[in-house]
Order: structure tokens, then C-alpha cells, then sequence
């Protein structure tokens, strides 16, 4: 018997990011924006203080550390099989990783999972982009490599806040696969995105 569209369960976004305070101070709209395109939110985050501030935005909570010292492939690997598993048990149709950690780590655990879809936000770059020292340049270099190649699929999506954001990344403001938030601000930005894979 088919299950008529409405009555179909919604897709599953997750948001990944590196804790619930930065999340609850700057990206908890994202939730909002989820659910008014048709989404069911999970954040996977290391927990503290503000868990019930992400629940009573309408999301689902799921306690995850991601590393906080510097990326470290053989930490990151590990971490990645760990989200890997569960982005399986959560079914996520869509992930969303806030941050250059949580896009590597997640981007990585995404093709372990087989999730095609992906928004990637980098978010301040500010510290890596006053790096003009060898290691400061190898580390763009390699991310600018990473976020176009083997982290990225044909429906991976890039959000920026600014045009300079996404330059430092070597992402083309040209390029269809990047939104930038501009004057409307991340969660409207987010909101197109959301719009776009729920009607995909």
C-alpha cells in the first residue's frame, strides 16, 4: 500500500557543530529553519549547558565531542568512524557541519554513512586566514583541497558568510554550490538550502 506524500515520515537533517554554547548563541535559527522547510533537526554537539534551549527549539539532541586540539588525521579518523555510526542509527538524510572540524570529521563520516547531501559552513576564518607563515598556507591549501575534492559530492552545498569567506577557501562566489548569508543572515541563507533538498 503507498503511504500518500503527507503522511511520509520528513527527511532528517544534522547539524553538526563543536559545542551547544556556540550553537545556542549563534546557530540555534537553524533548527527553525528546518522545520518550517519540512525537516526534522538533530544536533550533534558536545553537551554543557544548553541542551534544553536546542530541545525547546524543536531539535533532538545527541551528545557528541568532536577534538578540540589541532586536526590530528589519526583523531580525526577515529571520530569520524564514531559519527559514522551514529549518522547510521539517526538515518540523516542531510548533514550540516558548522565549523572546519566538524567538516572534516563530518564530511568524512558522511561518506563512510553513503549521505550524499551536505551543507558545509566554515565559519570565522579570521585566525586561519592572518596565517601567512608556510604552515598557515599548507593548512589552506589542503582544506581548499579537502572541501572540493574527497569531502565533496555533486549535491554538497558550501554557506559563507561572506564573499571573502568563501575567496579563503578558494570557493568561487560564481559557483551555484555556495550560498552566501549576506544582509538576510546563515539561517535564511540555510532556510534556501533546506527548501531546496526537501523539494529535491
Amino acid at each position: 500500500m503507498d503511504i500518500p506524500a503527507s503522511a511520509a515520515a520528513p527527511r532528517r537533517l544534522v547539524l553538526l557543530a563543536p559545542d551547544d554554547t556556540g550553537f545556542a548563541a549563534r546557530d540555534l535559527p537553524l533548527v527553525a529553519a528546518a522545520r518550517a522547510a519540512g525537516l526534522s533537526a538533530t544536533v550533534v554537539t558536545r553537551v554543557d549547558a544548553h541542551r534544553g534551549a536546542i530541545e525547546a527549539a524543536g531539535a533532538r539532541v545527541v551528545p557528541f565531542a568532536l577534538g578540540t586540539s589541532r586536526l590530528n588525521p589519526m583523531a580525526a579518523g577515529y571520530e569520524a568512524g564514531q559519527l559514522a555510526g551514529i549518522l547510521k542509527a539517526l538515518e540523516a538524510d542531510l548533514l550540516h557541519a558548522i565549523g572546519l572540524r566538524a567538516i572534516v570529521v563530518g564530511g568524512t563520516a558522511a561518506a563512510m554513512s553513503g549521505i550524499a547531501a551536505r551543507i558545509y559552513q566554515p565559519g570565522d576564518l579570521a585566525a586561519l586566514n592572518a596565517r601567512t607563515d608556510a604552515a598557515g598556507r599548507l593548512t589552506r591549501f589542503g582544506l581548499r583541497g579537502a572541501l572540493r575534492g574527497p569531502l565533496a559530492t555533486r549535491a554538497t552545498r558550501y554557506l559563507c558568510a561572506t564573499a571573502a569567506e568563501a575567496a579563503a577557501l578558494g570557493l568561487d562566489p560564481a559557483d551555484t554550490a555556495l550560498a552566501l548569508a549576506g544582509a538576510d543572515g546563515l539561517a535564511v541563507a540555510a532556510g534556501t538550502l533546506y527548501g531546496e533538498f526537501a523539494r529535491a
